[in-house]
């Protein structure tokens, strides 16, 4: 019964929720200025805060490809159940 509380009270504070997670994420990326760079694999692991830039671009496209196969396999015509 926990679970169903703490999902409840999430879903009541989503405004601060939002807030609190882009602020992490904010301050990854400052943390992320201060790495070092020298000893670099790829020259993408040279760039600021690519990866971070890079998951968010994945997660939006992620979602928006998930949410549109579902849309065209799930969704019904208005009259379908009539």
């Amino acid at each position: 019964m926990k679970l169903a509380e703490l999902i409840g009270t999430l879903r009541e504070n989503l405004k601060t929720l939002r807030i609190v997670m882009i602020v992490y994420l904010a301050v990854l990326v400052v943390f992320d200025v201060f790495l070092s760079r020298e000893d670099a694999h790829y020259i993408i692991d040279k760039i600021y805060a690519y990866w971070a830039i890079f998951g968010t671009i994945g997660c939006f496209v992620l979602i928006k490809f998930s949410k549109g196969i579902a849309h065209m396999f799930l969704s019904k015509n208005e009259d379908y159940y009539e």
